[in-house]
């Protein structure tokens, strides 16, 4: 198995999006609320991956949308950091952490 570690950051100035927890999907499956300022785990086998993130949000419905393509060798772990936008029609930031 391999790890995909998010850490979903949210600055101070935007704590009204607090209300709207972001929202992960990995290859396209179910997707699962995380909260902010906290790291989760997601458990995938080896191999290429799709992730999204993005949180609800009225309109846009899925606001600060980000993907990336992973991929990831047995036991490897890999960190992602997640910035929401500033304006609501512009992509979130997605980055790998080294």
């Amino acid at each position: 198995m391999a790890t995909i570690r998010v850490s979903p950051s949210l600055p101070v100035v935007q704590f009204v999006l607090k209300a709207f927890p972001p929202r992960v999907s990995i290859d396209g499956g179910e997707e699962q609320t995380i909260p902010w300022g906290k790291t989760t785990d997601f458990s995938v086998t080896a191999g290429t991956h799709g992730f999204q993130i993005y949180f609800p949000y009225a309109l846009p419905r899925r606001m600060g949308l980000a993907e990336m393509e992973l991929s990831l060798q047995e036991d490897e772990a890999v960190e992602l950091r997640y910035k929401p936008p500033w304006i609501r029609t512009r992509p979130g930031r997605l980055e790998v952490v080294s």
